[in-house]
């Protein structure tokens, strides 16, 4: 019985065409490198434009890229029906996710002396948001997206077992996409600031608008449980694997003692949310898209707000200090350890040195994270609705 099961599982990979793999493989490098790019800079420092996690991320932008533009010019040149169906762009001819992901990957590896460039002039990067590092996220998020309508555009002119499949791979495909987001979130996400305005704000409008649009755009009946599970999953292998690798600083100034790569924060509790809205999803059966976007708005905003403030709380205490949350091990090398580091922050300083004050949660704040929610996921479920209609 499992030697057949397992049989068919090989057979119905092996249906997928090898092009989807790719854009896959390509995807994972882009997001791994840029999370390893990161966990360098608060490990080691200053680093040069070739290396190791820039050329991961660039050798998964390459791959995308040769793949797309061999799959526009054998459709343009050798067989016109060879992908199904195709959008034509200056002469030549290939799928909508193809010219997404050319753009992207031409971002990419612009960005790249672009950023060697801002190094050079102005130093070592303070955040995370800087010019360059925008030309690149605009980059790996167009090869994220393009890798999703991909997938998508194929799982609709399937049928059967692997319409099923390549459903699995578009979850997982869209996780990517969060794990994209939850890294330009960083700064705004540390464990210190989960009780601050600021922080339910930008989570709850993001988050909201993805988890919807997702949930709309797959026929899963847990799509979106799914894919915050296999979000949280990733983001937990690297706090896992990363700080296993020996490193240490080799620019100053130097405030911690660091022997090993520094681990991300630990990621969101989002898989509850998701949870509540893939149940909200199926229950609530009217038409009017308004009031069930208001209904799934609400409940994702009260459970991602009561799971996260509790567990924030649980981050800074001596029981997250371990191997498996890693309170301890997702502090860089530049910054100074003392009492505050274990606090909530409802202030703090800029890289320049300027003071910023974060706004703490009160009832009317609660009301307008609600009504924000509220908008995002209402924008999301059009989102969401348009990517499921991709079918080339």
């Amino acid at each position: 019985m499992e030697k057949t099961l397992s049989n068919n599982i090989t057979e119905l990979a092996k249906s997928i065409p090898e092009y989807i793999y790719l854009f896959l493989i390509a995807s994972t490098a882009v997001v791994v490198g840029i999370e390893w790019d990161i966990s360098w800079h608060e490990t080691i420092g200053r680093d040069k434009l070739l290396s190791p996690p820039h050329i991961v991320v660039y050798l998964g932008g390459i791959i995308c890229g040769v793949t797309c533009a061999y799959m526009a010019l054998r459709q343009t040149f050798i067989d016109v029906n060879l992908y199904n169906r195709y959008v034509t762009f200056w002469g030549f001819k290939a799928p909508f996710a193809c010219w997404v992901c050319i753009w992207g990957t031409i971002a990419m590896l612009t960005s790249a002396p672009f950023d060697d460039w801002w190094h050079n002039a102005y130093g070592l990067d303070v955040q995370i948001i800087s010019p360059p590092h925008l030309v690149l996220a605009a980059g790996f998020f167009a090869i994220l997206l393009g890798t999703l309508l991909l997938l998508i555009a194929e799982k609709n002119l399937a049928k059967g077992n692997q319409k099923y499949f390549l459903e699995l791979l578009f979850m997982y495909s869209a996780s990517l996409i969060v794990v994209q987001f939850a890294i330009i979130l960083t700064e705004y996400s540390f464990a210190n600031k989960q009780h601050t305005y600021e922080f339910y704000l930008i989570s709850l409008t993001i988050y909201s608008f993805l988890i919807v649009s997702f949930r709309n755009a797959a026929d899963h009946k847990y799509a979106a449980t799914i894919i915050a599970a296999l979000f949280i999953l990733h983001r937990l292998l690297i706090i896992w694997i990363l700080p296993l690798f020996e490193a240490e600083p080799l620019l100053g100034p130097i405030y911690r003692d660091v022997d090993h790569y520094v681990a991300p924060y630990f990621p969101v509790l989002l898989v509850i949310p998701a949870l509540a809205v893939d149940l909200l999803h199926h229950k609530i059966t009217i038409s009017n898209r308004i009031l069930k976007a208001a209904m799934i708005g609400v409940c994702f905003c009260i459970t991602f707000f009561l799971v996260q403030w509790h567990f924030a709380e649980f981050l800074l205490s001596e029981n997250a200090r371990n191997w498996f949350f890693a309170a301890d091990n997702n502090i860089p090398y530049w910054v100074r350890m003392g009492e505050r580091s274990y606090e909530f922050w409802f202030q703090e300083w800029t890289p320049y040195g300027q003071k910023s004050e974060l706004k703490k949660m009160t009832l009317g704040n609660f009301g307008l994270l609600t009504i924000f929610t509220i908008i995002f996921s209402y924008l999301g479920s059009f989102f969401g609705t348009w990517i499921r209609q991709v079918k080339r």
